[in-house]
């Protein structure tokens, strides 16, 4: 027998065993993704309706560090960035359709909901960490009872890790990146879980992130501040799971978050105090990724969460109870100096009333509470049932201010008016 021939007729034969065994066994690795859309724990191929699941090894693997980070992946999730914790969110083209600071009365079109609980806000939806998450589901909308009010696009849901009684746990993350024109930026992360007892564990995560500064202001006489639009991003969570039997799962959490930001993305091509057509200043032309200020200018966030689950499983259903209780406090001070100072070239006002620095202060101070409590069916069966009530009640001071010393006796004079009293007389 030509033993050439042989083997060269074996090899193909060989090759195909090999390979089919490695499609075997890599079928046989597929792990099922499981998820909550639907209000119960549910393979992600049974769903009936549009879903994306990023598990948390689709998170590390892309180097995900917020929701716009993620939203590349997911098709029909799009994100309008305006800077740390201000990114606007649309699926399918929906959102609340304002990309401005100054009009948060707007309802919400997307949901946003960390575990079981809301947190979404228009144009000011938190920008939680995506640090020891279980995975992100993005709901494509319309949603419909299940989620209700502010789901209309959609609802994106951060499903975060609990805390498990089998072993001691850690894991820390660090970065370290710089940016090109910019600053220096990375982050630290640290998550522990700790089994206190059969029936008790808790599980702490913590993070520090600093953002890299990109865009420089210019400002009078030569005046340039680099990197202004860098901040910082600070927070953490603690949760406890307490299981004294098999049928009673309660689960309490707190999650913190401040975010602090000297500056906003903006890229100005025209500004009133720079620009090249001016004839009574020297003329500037702003270059790539820069901005015209006369005030500096601030974002800060500051957010806390306290929830608590308590889910009983009965023969027949499960019931579960979610309360929740958010408190925020918002600041966006920018400069509006070529904003009050267009319009005090339009009633006449002289340079120097024109060229008063402007500051316009938004504060929101939010304070809500949330309850839900549904009841769901555990069996087999073809009939599945869920029903449920929700409350909320929310407090919500909204404020804005833009303080200009002086404008008012520059004004006054404009247009001819009285003095008011108290404040100086302007000649003009």
């Amino acid at each position: 027998m030509n033993t050439k021939k042989w083997v060269k007729a074996l090899l193909p034969a060989a090759i195909v065993a090999v390979y089919s065994g490695g499609v075997a066994a890599e079928r046989a690795t597929i792990e099922e993704v499981l998820v909550t859309a639907t209000k119960r724990s549910t393979s992600i191929k049974d769903v009936p309706f549009s879903i994306n699941a990023q598990t948390q090894q689709d998170i590390q693997r892309a180097g995900a560090g917020s929701l716009e980070d993620l939203a590349r992946n997911v098709a029909g999730l799009s994100i309008q960035n305006l800077g740390p914790g201000q990114s606007q969110v649309s699926i399918r083209g929906v959102s609340a359709g304002q990309v401005i600071r100054d009009q948060p009365g707007v309802k919400e079109q997307v949901g946003i909901y960390l575990d079981e609980s809301v947190i979404s806000l228009s144009l000011f939806t938190p920008d939680f960490d995506l640090f020891d998450l279980n995975r992100v589901e993005t709901l494509r909308g319309p949603q419909g009872t299940l989620f209700g009010s502010g789901s209309v696009g959609g609802t994106v849901r951060y499903i975060t890790n609990q805390p498990t009684f089998e072993s001691v746990e850690g894991l820390i993350e660090a970065n370290f990146h710089t940016v090109t024109d910019g600053e220096e930026g990375g982050h630290f992360k640290g998550m522990v879980n700790i089994p206190i007892s059969d029936t008790l564990a808790m599980r702490v995560v913590a993070y520090n992130t600093e953002y890299a500064g990109y865009i420089d202001a210019l400002g009078e006489n030569g005046a340039r501040s680099r990197d202004v639009n860098g901040g910082t991003r600070t927070g953490g969570r603690i949760a406890l799971k307490f299981q004294p039997t098999e049928s009673l799962t309660i689960t309490p959490r707190i999650t913190y978050q401040e975010l602090e930001s000297d500056g906003f993305n903006r890229q100005e091509v025209f500004n009133l105090y720079a620009n090249p057509y001016t004839t009574t200043r020297p003329a500037i032309q702003l270059g790539e990724r820069e901005q015209y200020l006369l005030l500096d200018e601030k974002f800060t966030d500051e957010t806390l969460l306290a929830d608590l689950v308590v889910e009983i499983n009965l023969d027949a259903f499960d019931i579960t109870s979610i309360t929740s209780y958010t408190e925020r406090d918002i600041l966006v001070s920018r400069d509006a100096s070529a904003l009050t100072g267009s319009v005090s070239v339009d009633v006449g006002i002289p340079d120097a009333g024109v060229l008063l620095p402007s500051n316009l202060r938004d504060t929101t101070d939010l304070e809500q509470l949330t309850q839900e409590v549904r009841l769901s069916s555990n069996g087999n069966g073809a009939l599945q049932w869920l029903v449920g009530a929700f409350y909320s009640d929310t407090d919500r001071e909204y404020e804005q201010r833009l303080p200009t010393p002086g404008y008012d006796a520059f004004a006054d004079a404009a247009l001819g008016r009285a003095p008011r009293q108290g404040l100086p007389t302007v000649s003009r």
